[in-house]
């Protein structure tokens, strides 16, 4: 990221700044020091934000919007700027024409007087041209002014804004600015533009929050200007922000405008792997991820990947630290890469390095990678081993044997380096100074690979020769070789000294016997004082040693040997002779000074006398004087080391040599025994010096030391080692040496010597640690022996503490635990050493089965984190407390090694035993209905309410239904045992899979474990699951044919396709034979496949003719069931095997042939053939049979529901030839409805014929064969056909009425034949059950008719495409009485969004009873509904109803189409035959319409031909040809066909009062008079009043005769005085015994109940009344003689009404009415005289009243009693016109448009029929009323309370659907 110095960098871009949208500019800082710089120089930018100096640019304001309007291009607006009082300003108006026509514009002036222009005048602008309008603008106020200037073209108005502004400040920003999204501290940046639109300049500041930051904050905008802010968002959390930044300007800042800084954050996520994973890495998701480096070369470095990958959709920014470590010298891995990014989705690879320096150690480091906002750290383990080079030799020692004096031996010798490292050694001998030499000394030795040396012996005197040399091997202990010969002169001839010398030489040393000369050891081995062991080798006997094992020659380490070598304090073993110094410096020895020798001090610390020979090269500065000298036992001498340069200024170093030997080695004759010969001793003495002159410059030194920073970790006491290499890369010598101010803890071997050029010094440095504390050493090293050349080396070391680190301070505390189980806590372990160390806890014995920890004892590595597991199994309940210890020691040990320090911890436990239980969520778990043989899952919750953890185990049991031994369980737990932390739940998956349908039910018991003895509690429930199989269950709900089968009744339809029995099948359980194949599979490779299912059914889709329409059949599938299914329709083909040519069958038989016939052509296809079904879900599925072909088809086609039943359909379709006559029989068995003996009004049962070709058919049913049937019974006609005969149209279908009266409880069965006239004949078998209600009681089978009564009665079968549906395909009002009237309310539904439709029903007339649809025909808006009532009236025989109502459906614009088509073809048909057009010349022919002809006066007959049938269905448009028009009359729009199914059951009153009781007041009976027919005319059966056993058999003689002669018997009653006064006194007459069967009031009810037109009966007056009320029984005499005569009237009305009705039926319906109105007048003169006698009886009777009190009670009974009668009679008045025929059905239409009103409003949401009524209470009365008894008012009429008034039938309001007229349907 750029970092801006101060606020002055804000340069602004003009290509960045957008006005229309601000877009995010993303930026991110990937790095913290980015960050960090930029927080640092915030203080820079606010101190600078004072000088505001931004560098902004003009933003170009002219620039104005434009727009075409109909062509021409005008600004949208313009504007005024910069104006002055009293000045004109002009800006001109640019109108362009873009368009390619002339065109016109008008425009009007401004309506204020500010603005004005020139003259308007019309504008004409060519394409192309541009014109210039002048407007004009003349301020007098400072305001602003706004005005518009209109222009007006053909097309219409348009205006251009006029405004002028005053100078005023402005800011403009975008809205909004939504930035990238960020990851939790991750920055992102985005920029938008400032710009100052105003006219002045303008200082603005932002005011925001955090986490955004803005820059600038502040600064100055000139007008026109536009600043870049740039937008910094930096979250800390992962959230959507919004934040409001507001902008402050203007005068005295005190304008704002805002901008809505939109921001999401969210968090980083890496994801950590390895690339190129090795076997010892561990990679795995939810465990510690190890890197490993395996075995790298000391000095080398290893370099791995790991690969970061960021799946989330911001970029992830992360960081990568080491782990923190005490000193960072020591850390051996790194990785340069400490921070970076990684985009969203990709992928990023990060190396780490391992660089070992410290040999043999198992290095180990921790690595943290993590993401922005330390979201998810990963922590990565990375380990390395170090390994160094392993150099050996060939050989250990190199014996050169016996040489003469002056001869030279050379032997090979080759070194090896097994490692991969490269390997620098060198030899630490001087062998120009020695008598042994190796060629070369020092090297380089690559990994794998063997260099050859040559050691060589030149000795300079006869003794023997022995040198052990240390090869040095930088990063290696040194390795040792032996170098031995002896020599021999003339004189003088020493022991031959051979390696089994130095190995008895050795030994002898360990055992203290190497001080001793051989002659003396050779005499105490004569004396018995020592003994040789079984090697040879002499010991001290064993009595001397207390019987210990003699001693033997340890295993000296290298580094020890090679420090402890006796020359310094240190040693091994007591050297046997010393020399004193061993280093000597002669420094500056310029010439010609000679340096004077130095004095050396020798000590012989053997018991022997020794001879010490000093090597000297002829030309060697250096040598000692004397060359040869003897010392006496335990005795020393002075020896003197002399240096004489030879050149000067030159640098001088040597090592000289020098061998000791016992003096009685030099002659082999003195040794007697060969063990006792000793080797010779080598001292070495270093002397450096040089000769330059002290103004001398030296030469510079030209090196590189490699150096360590650190020593190796040791234990305490222990001493550690370290080598350094020293390169010499100058071309001269270089010498080096030790400062003696250097550390004194620190040993530097070699202290001092020469580097020839090009060769290297390996350097071995020894420290002996103290203290736990880091120590620095310091040592230096001079070169070329001037003090200016010195190079400092500091290394640290300390003594390792044996130490390790707990997390927990100590103290470990245990959640709470049940008794009986365990529970652990892990404790983290740290090993903060660089050595590895050992632990052991150390429990108690009586805290062993209560307290554990694994792993018990480990070994831990450096830097190493070991996780520890206690174990708390507390045995009761309480609280424990323990304390542990752990002892630490140094790993590495032998095993039986007691360690010499360790280190003691003590680690405090806490813990508490508790009791605690398991429960189950739902203790009821029900998985409600499971398919069979399919598996479902639920969990199971179980909740763990303790403070403790849990360990259970589940015990599954299964109740229902009983398990059979060895079987397994329906039901299976995913897991039986587990753990439950406390207060939390665990969820178990449950696995039910049931075999077969029954009601399982299982018990889950649980009990809970012990870890530490195995044992378990008592069984506990758990929770109880129950579980219903079910198979899939799926049902037919409804059928409906279209195409050719649309003429077959529905129910016809039904039994056609044998759809109650198949609903039957389909509810029954599978067999395990259908569940061979639960789903469909191809299985078979013969053409008729395999049947697995004994059931079969038919499908018969009827007959056609041929070339008809396909016959359609549409079933409505459900599934009834509660599980999902899966159903298919297979074809044979469906179920074969795909076979190759070659395997398929070659000859097939006919049923093969016809079979593959029918699939060939497709004359059988269904749509879908195959669904998935959810419960409750329908579908739709079409069924079409194709008439290609002349005959009968069949096809098996497999129905399969999966996991159900299998059922065989057989596909049965007939195909007429044209012309030829076809009924079609379903079966030739018939089965009768059961009806009961001794009915008297059995119902009427319908047989149905169709027919399936294409001409009209004529049947005859022989009846001979049903008086035969009746003979035997009795002469009681069993069966009866009441139509045998009747004509059957094309594809239509006949009901056959029949009558089954059985007269015993048994089947009645006849076989009765059925011709169709010019065809076929069938015998049809009939069947009849008859069945004693008395006996079969509530069994009695007053069922539906079929199952489809049932199922569609809310079913809803739409065909593909439609838009219009009804809200119930059929409706089944099941058993009613005899002339009942039935109604349903149903809705027509249109769910087109854009169509309204227009609907017509096509009603048929019944052959009894009536059926209605109200209202028939109407209008349908789109998305609307429209109820109607379906209305049923029952005749008054006991029958059954099956009606197919058909309701056309037409668009509405199709129908407009056609009716305006039509209008316009019929005035063209008009205009054509009155126009004629007369030429004189060249006539031409017209062309006229076909269907008007030419005017003639004649018009010619039409063809004779066979004429169609005007009542073929519609569905049949065969292919006949028609003439063709020039015009020809326009076809109606094909409608849509709704069908509605009407079915019923109607009973007698009496049969129905027996079985359905209860029902009875639910149905409204209709009293209508039968309608009389005219005089000749036989009534039709629905007419008939009479039952057909009366008149069957009677003739119209017969009739007419009974019916004179009752109305003859009539008359005569109606004359007969005599049996009126019978009537009469039967009425007063008096009370017999049997009195209890009287009832007056119904007496007079039943009387009033005969004739409408009776009046109450008044007696004659008493006689006590005859004296003063003569004219009163004189008016009574007169109101009887009237009435008699009015009778008499009314008989000759009668008689006269009944000759009329042999004439004419119009007449008797005049005569009626005019007899009705005669006896209403009568009626009211009646009541007037009755009012007059009333009142003259008061007016008579009120004289008396005061004759005397008897007379006057007898006066108020009279009146009461009156009143009382009176009362009477008006109450019988109304309950006879309550009865009254007209007054019912006026009251039942009322009632039936009141529940039809409301369910309307219902279904439009007008009114909730589900809320609850709402209550008013009436307030009670205060002041209580007192009333006469006989003026008292009802309580409801006191309280004055307005009851709802019934005005009248109130019609279904249909306004919104207008009704259309018959006419605007077509024809």
């Amino acid at each position: 990221m750029a970092l801006l110095k101060d606020s002055r960098d804000c340069t602004m871009n003009s290509a960045a700044c957008l006005s229309a949208s601000t877009v995010a500019a993303l930026t991110i800082n990937g790095s913290n020091s980015a960050l960090s710089a930029c927080s640092n120089n915030t203080s820079t930018c606010q101190r600078s934000r004072t000088k505001e100096a931004q560098l902004c640019f003009p933003k170009n304001q002219d620039k104005v919007k434009r727009r075409v309007i109909w062509g021409i291009e005008v600004v949208e607006e313009l504007h005024w700027k910069g104006w002055e009082l009293g000045k004109e300003m002009t800006k001109n108006l640019a109108l362009k024409n873009l368009s390619l026509k002339i065109q016109k514009i008008k425009y009007r002036p401004p309506k204020t007087k500010f603005f004005f222009t020139v003259i308007p005048q019309p504008i004409l602008l060519s394409p192309g041209i541009t014109l210039t309008l002048p407007i004009f603008f003349r301020p007098l106020e400072e305001k602003e002014y706004k005005d518009q200037l209109w222009f007006e073209k053909a097309e219409g108005m348009f205006c251009v804004d006029l405004r002028a502004m005053l100078p005023c400040h402005k800011l403009t920003c975008p809205p909004s600015l939504k930035l990238p999204t960020c990851a939790v501290g991750d920055t992102v940046e985005a920029s938008f533009c400032l710009d100052n639109v105003g006219d002045l300049p303008t200082f603005f500041t932002w005011e925001f929050s955090s986490p955004f930051q803005m820059l600038p904050t502040t600064g100055l905008l000139e007008s026109g200007q536009t600043c870049q802010v740039k937008v910094t968002f930096q979250p800390v959390m992962a959230v959507i922000y919004e934040v409001q930044a507001m902008c402050w300007f203007g005068d005295s800042s005190k304008q704002k405008t805002s901008i809505q800084l939109q921001a999401v954050a969210k968090c980083a996520q890496l994801l950590v792997s390895i690339k190129q994973k090795r076997p010892e890495d561990q990679d795995t998701e939810g465990c510690q991820k190890v890197l490993h480096f395996g075995f790298v070369p000391v000095g080398c470095t290893a370099q791995r990947q790991i690969k970061l990958y960021n799946p989330s959709v911001v970029s992830a920014p992360f960081r990568i630290e080491v782990a923190s470590d005490m000193l960072v010298k020591d850390q051996a891995f790194s990785c340069h890469t400490a921070h970076g990014i990684v985009p969203p989705g990709e992928k990023k690879y990060v190396s780490v390095f391992f660089h070992p320096e410290t040999l043999d150690v198992r290095t180990m480091d921790y690595i943290s990678i993590m993401p922005s906002g330390c979201a998810s750290q990963t922590l990565l383990k990375v380990v390395g081993y170090c390994r160094g080079p392993a150099v050996s030799l060939q050989h250990n020692c190199i014996n050169f044997s016996l040489i003469t004096l002056g001869a030279r031996a050379e032997k090979p010798l080759w070194i090896e380096n097994k490692a991969d490292c490269t390997a620098y050694f060198q030899f630490a001998i001087d062998c120009q100074e020695s008598v042994f030499s190796i060629r070369p000394a020092f090297g380089t030795l690559r990994g794998k690979a063997r260099m050859t040396l040559y050691c060589a012996f030149q000795p300079t005197n006869p003794i023997i020769y022995f040198r052990r040399v240390a090869c040095l091997i930088h990063h290696q202990d040194p390795v040792f070789l032996d170098l031995l010969g002896t020599c021999h002169s003339d004189n003088d001839k020493p022991v031959s000294l051979r390696p089994q010398h130095l190995t008895w030489y050795r030994t002898h040393l360990a055992r203290g016997l190497t001080l001793y000369p051989p002659d003396i050891l050779g005499s105490m081995l004569k004396d018995n004082k020592l003994e040789q062991d079984k090697n040879g080798a002499l010991m001290i006997p064993n009595e001397d040693l207390e019987n210990k094992p003699p001693q033997q020659y340890p295993a000296i380490p290298p580094m020890t040997e090679y420090f402890c070598d006796g020359t310094r304090d240190m040693t091994v073993f007591p050297p046997p002779v010393s020399i004193e110094p061993l280093e000597v410096d002669f420094g500056a020895c310029p010439k010609p000074k000679t340096p004077s020798p130095v004095p050396l001090y020798l000590v012989n610390h053997t018991k022997g006398k020794i001879t010490v020979i000093w090597t000297r090269r002829p030309d060697c500065p250096f040598w000692v004087s004397p060359v040869t000298c003897d010392v006496p036992p335990l005795k020393s001498t002075a020896l003197r080391l002399h240096f004489q340069p030879p050149h000067p200024n030159c640098l001088y170093s040597v090592e000289l040599e020098a061998f000791a030997v016992y003096k009685v080695l030099r002659n082999y004759s003195n040794i007697e025994v060969d063990c006792t010969v000793c080797p010779s001793w080598c001292l070495t003495l270093r002397a450096q010096g040089h000769s330059y002159y002290a103004d001398s410059e030296h030469h510079i030194p030209q090196y590189s030391l490699d150096a360590p920073k650190l020593f190796p970790a040791v234990p305490p006491g222990e001493p550690s080692y370290r080598s350094l290499l020293l390169l010499n890369k100058g071309p001269m010598l270089l010498t080096f040496s030790l400062v003696p101010k250097s550390s004194p803890d620190v040993i530097l071997r070699p202290s001092s010597g020469l580097v020839a050029p090009g060769a290297h010094q390996i350097f071995l440095i020894c420290t002996y640690p103290k203290g736990n504390s880091w120590k620095q050493h310091l040592f230096y090293l001079q070169f070329n022996s001037c003090p200016q050349y010195l190079k400092e080396v500091s290394l640290l070391s300390r003594e390792e503490p044996l130490q390790l680190r707990l997390d927990t301070c100590q103290t470990v505390f245990f959640k709470p635990t049940w008794v009986g189980s365990s529970s652990t806590s892990p404790v983290t372990l740290s090993n903060p050493s660089r050595l590895p160390l050992e632990f052991e806890w150390r429990v108690s014995e009586q805290n062993c089965k209560m307290l554990a920890v694994q792993p018990a004892r480990s070994l831990i590595q450096p830097n190493e984190n070991i996780t520890l597991t206690w174990i708390f199994s507390p045995l009761e309940e309480m609280k424990y407390l323990f304390r542990v210890g752990m002892w630490v020691w140094e790993a590495g040990l032998p095993p039986d090694t007691k360690p010499r320090t360790t280190t003691h911890y003590m680690l405090r436990l806490v813990g508490l035993g508790i009791t605690s239980s398991l429960s189950a969520k739902e203790q009821e778990l029900d998985f409600g209905s499971v398919q069979v043989n399919s598996k479902q899952s639920t969990l199971l919750v179980l909740l763990n309410n303790g403070n403790c953890t849990v360990y259970y185990r589940l015990f599954l049991e299964q109740s229902s239904p009983e398990v059979v031994s060895n079987d397994a369980l329906d039901l299976q737990l995913e897991r039986t045992e587990g753990s439950m932390p406390p207060w939390s739940q665990d969820n178990i998956n449950l696995i039910a899979c049931p075999k077969q349908q029954a009601q399982y039910s299982w018990t889950i018991s649980y009990l809970l474990l012990s870890h530490r003895d195995k044992k378990v509690g008592e069984k506990q429930e758990l929770c109880r699951i129950s579980l219903t199989a079910v198979y899939p269950l799926l049902s037919i709900l409804d059928i409906c044919a279209m195409g050719s089968a649309e003429g077959i009744a529905r129910k016809h339809l039904w039994r056609l396709f044998s759809l109650d029995m198949l609903n039957s099948y389909l509810q029954r359980s599978p067999t395990p034979w259908e569940l061979t194949y639960k789903v469909p599979t191809r299985h078979s490779t013969s053409q008729i496949p395999p049947v697995f299912t004994p059931l079969k059914l038919d499908f018969n889709f009827g007959a056609a003719p041929l070339e008809a329409p396909p016959s359609v059949v549409l079933l409505a599938l459900k599934n009834t069931g509660v599980v999902p299914l899966d159903w298919a329709f297979l074809f044979p083909s469906d179920q074969q095997i795909n076979l190759e040519l070659w395997a398929e069958q070659a000859e097939f038989n006919c049923a093969e042939l016809h079979q593959m016939r029918v699939q060939d052509n497709c004359l059988f296809s269904i749509s879908p053939k195959a669904g998935s079904l959810s419960p409750g879900q329908e579908q739709v599925v079409e069924f079409k049979y194709s008439h290609m072909f002349i005959g009968t088809d069949r096809l098996p086609v497999l129905f399969k529901v999966s996991h159900g039943r299998e059922i065989l359909l057989n596909f049965i379709g007939v195909t007429v030839e044209l012309g030829k006559k076809y009924v079609h029989f379903t079966s030739t068995n018939h089965q009768f409805v059961p009806v009961p003996i001794g009915d008297t009004l059995p119902p009427r049962q319908i047989y149905e014929l169709y027919n399936g070709g294409s001409v009209p058919v004529t049947y005859e049913i022989q009846t001979d064969i049903l008086s035969q049937i009746q003979a035997q019974n009795f002469d009681h006609p069993i069966f009866c056909c009441l139509n045998p005969q009747g004509e059957i149209q094309p594809g239509t279908t006949a009901q056959v009425l029949w009558i089954f009266s059985p007269i015993e409880a048994k089947t009645y069965t006849v076989d009765v034949p059925i011709h169709i006239l010019g065809w076929n004949s069938a015998l049809i078998h009939f069947q009849g059950v008859g069945y004693d209600p008395h006996i079969m009681g509530d069994t009695a089978p007053f069922h539906n008719i079929s199952s489809l009564d049932n199922n569609s009665t809310y079913s809803r079968l739409m065909i593909p495409g439609q838009t219009v549906f009804l809200s119930q395909s059929s409706i089944s009002l099941g058993n009613i009485p005899v002339q009942s009237k039935c109604s349903r309310l149903l809705f027509l539904n249109n769910i087109s969004k854009n169509g309204a439709i227009v609907f017509s029903w096509q009603l048929k007339p019944l052959d009894f009873g009536e059926v209605s649809v109200s209202p028939r025909v109407g209008e349908v808006a789109p998305e609307e509904t429209v109820p109607f009532v379906v209305t049923l009236k029952t005749s008054v025989h006991a029958s059954f109803y099956s009606v197919d109502l058909v309701c056309k459906v037409y668009q509405q614009q199709l129908l407009r189409r056609y009716h305006k088509e039509l209008r316009e073809w019929k005035e063209e048909k008009a205009r054509q035959e009155v126009e004629f057009t007369i030429t004189d010349r060249k006539p031409k022919r017209r062309v006229y319409c076909t269907t008007c002809g030419p005017m003639r006066k004649y018009k010619t007959l039409p063809p004779i031909k066979n004429q169609q049938s005007s009542n073929r269905p519609a569905s049949w448009n065969l292919h006949i040809p028609k003439e063709q028009s020039s015009w020809p009359c326009p076809e109606p729009p094909p409608p849509d066909m709704l069908c509605l199914s009407l079915t019923a059951r109607a009973h007698a009153t009496d049969s129905f009062l027996a079985n359905f009781f209860s029902e009875f007041p639910c149905y409204f009976l209709h009293r209508e008079e039968p309608k009389k027919t005219p005089p000749g005319k036989e009534p039709e059966i629905s007419k008939d009043e009479f039952t057909y056993d009366n008149w069957a058999t009677v003739s119209k003689q017969e009739k007419l005769l009974l019916i004179d002669c009752l109305t003859t018997i009539i008359r005569g009653l109606l004359e007969d005085k005599n049996f009126h006064e019978a009537i009469n006194q039967s009425l007063v007459e008096q009370v017999p015994y049997f009195c209890q069967f009287w009832n007056e009031q119904s007496a007079k009810f039943m009387a009033r109940k005969s004739s409408l037109r009776l009046v109450p009966v008044l007696s004659p007056p008493p006689k006590t009344w005859e004296e003063g009320t003569a004219k009163e029984l004189e008016e009574f005499k007169l109101k009887l003689r009237k009435r008699e005569v009015g009778e008499e009237e009314e008989q000759k009305e009668e008689e006269e009404e009944q000759e009329e009705e042999e004439e004419e039926e119009e007449e008797e319906e005049e005569e009626e009415m005019e007899e009705e109105e005669e006896m209403d007048k009568e009626e009211m003169e009646e009541r007037e005289m009755e009012e007059k006698e009333e009142k003259l009886t008061w007016i008579k009777i009120e004289p008396m009243l005061h004759s005397g009190s008897q007379e006057t009670l007898q006066w108020n009974f009279q009146q009461q009693l009156k009143v009382i009668m009176k009362e009477e009679q008006e109450q019988d008045e109304k309950e006879a016109i309550s009865r009254l025929p007209a007054f019912a059905n006026l009251q039942e239409a009322l009632l039936e448009n009141l529940i039809q009103n409301i369910l309307v409003e219902a279904s439009r949401g007008e009114v909730v029929l589900t809320s609850r009524p709402r209550v008013i209470a009436l307030p009670p009365l205060n002041v209580p009323r007192i009333t006469p008894p006989l003026l008292q008012i009802p309580p409801v009429q006191q309280q004055q309370v307005e009851a709802p008034r019934l005005t009248g039938p109130h019609t279904i309001d249909y306004s919104r659907t207008p009704e259309p007229s018959p006419s605007d349907f077509p024809s």
